[in-house]
């Protein structure tokens, strides 16, 4: 079993890098920048829809088929678009620390780039979860339900 304790920084002895470890955090820097500019443009298109779905479609649509507002789509679109921007931010960051860093030779500014990246992911780990159980709960709330209405039909046939 491993026996590492990072918070005693004297503990351990620092690490350095080699050649190929730059070369990784160098594609690793591209690629989260590539996506963190897809989630910017994601976050974009989330806040124009959102704006469409509250001002736009209102107003176009008198003969609303939804059962409710579009500005309830437009709300959680905003509402998502929002909650994206944290992710984003992070990926960003490391990207632009790693490569300050990375061109500076400085192991300060790497280890705040390596603590957004952590961040990043805690965040995305957050999202899942709390997606995960909200699925969980929806299909918990379709089985009481569909029980219920098979119930209610053995009742009344």
């Amino acid at each position: 079993m491993e026996n590492s304790d990072f918070n005693h920084p004297e503990s351990y002895t620092p690490i350095k890098l080699n050649e190929e470890a730059i070369r990784s955090l160098t594609e690793t820097r591209k690629w989260t920048t590539f996506f963190g500019v897809l989630g910017i443009i994601a976050i974009s298109f989330m806040m124009l829809s959102a704006a469409i779905m509250t001002f736009v479609l209102p107003m176009m649509n008198e003969g609303n088929d939804l059962g409710f507002p579009p500005v309830f789509i437009g709300l959680l679109y905003l509402i998502l678009g929002g909650l994206l921007v944290l992710p984003v931010l992070y990926l960003m960051r490391f990207g632009a620390m790693t490569r300050k860093a990375l061109l500076m030779s400085d192991e300060q500014l790497m280890g705040n780039a390596l603590r957004n990246l952590t961040l990043y992911f805690r965040v995305v780990g957050i999202f899942s979860i709390v997606m995960i159980s909200l699925y969980i709960l929806m299909i918990i709330a379709m089985l009481v339900f569909g029980m219920g209405m098979f119930a209610g039909n053995l009742i009344g046939a």
